[in-house]
């Protein structure tokens, strides 16, 4: 047998007095609340509640009243919305209270019937008649002892037929999803705001202490995991370290680091920039939670453009849940299964998809009370089954996590699902397999959020930055160092910048930051100071002066240019700096004697990222290879000029004059 309540003003006539007449009230203090109840009742099952009494005097009674039974939904929503008519009395039972336990709860146990023949009550025990199967609506009306009514709860109970082949359950799959804006500001603050009591909702549900593991998948922002990861108070590790324990063995869907305006992004021409975000997402929730990604199933918050849903499956997403508020009203359809399983169009193929259905799990936001809402879910559920109970049919839904004030409700709601005879407790890909999807729907376009023009250049701006800063220090820096800790804030900048729903200011604040933290970062490096220097052969090496004023190493690339120097090793040079001044030598050759200038640029290993730059004067005082030969070959023309000119002068003195007689 299963109970659930509805609290109405229309319960307490002074309050609905109010009302009407437009005056502010404040809503009474209950006199008993719901405690806990069976939900499911079989042929003659025992039907038990536990009441807590809050304003209740001693020697009071509970009437249970139980109405005709609803085997639809437009009858259970009737009578949602007009909880004090409609009943269709069929019986009533007055019980008495027993004293109540240090809690201040109640018990109340009564037996139930299924005669088609009307039941008279043994004196000292009576019994509910429950003829027919169905959703019972049922009010529990405490009186005083002269009789007078204090208060009343409106509930519903299940009565569940006979197992049956031929009745499939209603296959129910479960997501408990965690969404909100960047949790850390660009000054890097954390701060989970309203998140945080929904994180520890969802801690609490799965807590192996208080329940065993319900089936239920999880879909959580992989930048709220990452803020708790950051988070220097102590609750964020216990939170973070309670999540670690209740995802243990559990479905967790692929996300995005944050959630994405898809169409933006793809008009952007940033498709491969939403791959980046989905390993970053992964990345995240890999290292931080109790089980691997689920990289196949993905939840959708914004929108889904067939160029998005390509993307998606080159990312090897295969399954994608859908809000049933991002769906096309133009296509309703007929269907129940559709409604639930169809297709999305994409470039290459259609993806298969499943609708979140937001109807069933809108008790938790519309309830007066957080005791009542699971059990109005159960409800709800259950009639959906009744409507027609040999169709294979499925939902998937997602409590709001951020309406509960604690997890009671939501684990109350989890284990009556996988207690129940008529549903059936299954994951999101399962109700694919079962109810295979034909019909073609499409997810309305995600509303304009400043989302500036000029994005995709600003965030490859802040990539470049970002990236020749890791090229310094990735191949030495180790886990948990300080510049490995400052990679991570540049890339999380990076990506919390593309969150759904910033202003264009805000996107430039995080963007920003990663031009600042690199700018006075890397200031820590100055070049060498401006000096002579005197070579005295025609090789050597010069040395420079190079601080690193940082306390860690870093990799640079020293960049030369000269008109009257050659550098043996190339002109780009690699080097480790380590912390300090340090010597560094440039190993050159001078092409000619004199004064020559020797350009100096350091920058990032891709040179992407200047440094600093410099200039040495650098004299020669030998003479290159060049000089060398050409002097000679000068001192070889001049020897062999001289030589011929003496041998001509020598030669002439030796031979004797002619004479000068005729013969």
């Amino acid at each position: 047998m299963g109970l659930i309540v509805l609290a109405s003003p229309a319960f307490r006539p002074a309050n609905a007095t109010a009302q009407e007449e437009g005056t502010p009230i404040e809503a009474p203090t209950p006199a008993f609340e719901l405690a806990s109840q069976s939900m499911w009742i079989a042929d003659e099952d025992v039907f038990r509640v536990s009441l807590r009494l809050v304003d209740a005097p001693d020697e009071a009674t509970v009437d249970i009243n139980i109405g005709l039974p609803i085997r639809s939904r437009s009858a259970l929503l009737d009578r949602l919305a007009e909880p004090s008519t409609g009943l269709g009395l069929q019986q009533t039972v007055r019980l008495p209270i027993s004293a109540p336990d240090a809690n201040g709860i109640t018990s109340l146990q009564i037996a139930t019937i299924s005669s088609q023949e009307p039941e008279v009550d043994t004196p000292g025990q009576p019994r509910l008649n429950l003829s027919a199967e169905g959703v019972y609506p049922v009010s529990l009306i405490l009186r005083d002892s002269d009789g007078s009514r204090l208060d009343t709860i409106n509930t519903f109970l299940a009565r569940t037929p006979p197992p049956d082949p031929n009745q499939p359950p209603l296959l129910v799959s479960t997501v408990l999803s965690v969404s909100g804006p960047p949790a850390v500001s660009p000054d890097g603050n954390v701060d989970l705001g309203a998140t945080a009591r929904s994180l520890q909702a969802l801690a609490n549900v799965f807590d192996p202490r208080i329940r065993p593991q319900p089936l239920a998948a999880v879909s959580v922002d992989p930048h709220l995991v990452d803020a708790l990861a950051i988070g220097e108070q102590s609750e964020h590790t216990t939170l973070l370290a309670r999540l670690q324990q209740a995802t243990i063995n559990r479905q967790i869907t692929s996300n995005t680091y944050v959630p994405l305006d898809s169409d933006a992004w793809i008009d952007q021409d940033l498709s491969l920039e939403i791959g980046w975000q989905i390993e970053a997402g992964a990345a995240v929730l890999d290292g931080f939670l109790g089980s691997q990604t689920d990289r196949t199933t993905m939840v959708l918050t914004t929108s889904a453009s067939p160029e998005l849903l390509q993307r998606l499956q080159r990312e090897r997403v295969e399954l994608v849940l859908v809000p049933d508020g991002l769906l096309d009203p133009a296509n309703e359809l007929v269907s129940t299964s559709a409604k639930t399983s169809f297709l999305l169009p994409a470039f290459d193929e259609p993806m298969e998809a499943v609708a979140i259905d937001s109807t069933v799990t809108a008790h938790f936001t519309r309830s007066d009370s957080a005791d009542i809402a699971p059990y109005l879910v159960l409800a709800d559920l259950a009639v959906r089954w009744f409507e027609d109970p040999q169709q294979l049919r499925g939902i998937v839904m997602a409590p709001p996590l951020d309406s509960l004030p604690d997890s009671t409700g939501l684990g109350i709601l989890l284990d009556e699902i996988s207690a129940s005879p008529i549903l059936s407790s299954v994951d999101p890909a399962a109700i694919v397999e079962s109810l295979e999807p034909e019909v073609l729907r499409r997810v309305r376009p995600a509303e304009e959020n400043g989302f500036g023009e000029d994005y995709k250049a600003a965030l490859s701006d802040g990539q470049r930055i970002a990236r020749s800063y890791q090229n310094m220090v990735d191949p030495i820096a180790t886990v948990d160092t300080p510049e490995r800790q400052l990679i991570e804030t540049l890339d999380r900048a990076l990506l919390l910048s593309g969150a759904y729903g910033l202003t264009e200011t805000q996107r430039d604040a995080y963007l920003a930051v990663v031009a600042q933290t690199v700018r006075d970062t890397v200031a820590a490096i100055q070049p060498p100071i401006r000096q002579r220097i005197t070579l005295t052969s025609r090789s050597e090496s010069i040395p420079m002066l190079i601080r690193n004023s940082l306390d860690h190493d870093v990799i640079v690339r020293l960049d030369l240019k000269s008109d009257k120097l050659d550098f043996p090793d190339g002109d780009s040079l690699l080097w480790r700096l380590s912390p300090g001044v340090n010597q560094v030598q440039v190993p050159v050759q001078a092409k000619t004697s004199g004064d020559a200038v020797l350009e100096i640029k350091i920058n990032s290993p891709t040179g992407l990222l200047a440094l600093g730059e410099s200039q040495l004067t650098v004299r020669a005082t030998s003479l290159s290879g060049t000089g060398v030969a050409i002097a000679a070959a000068a001192l070889a023309i001049l020897m062999l000029w001289w030589a011929r000119n003496w041998w001509s002068r020598h030669r002439s003195k030796s031979v004797p004059p002619k004479s000068s007689v005729a013969p």
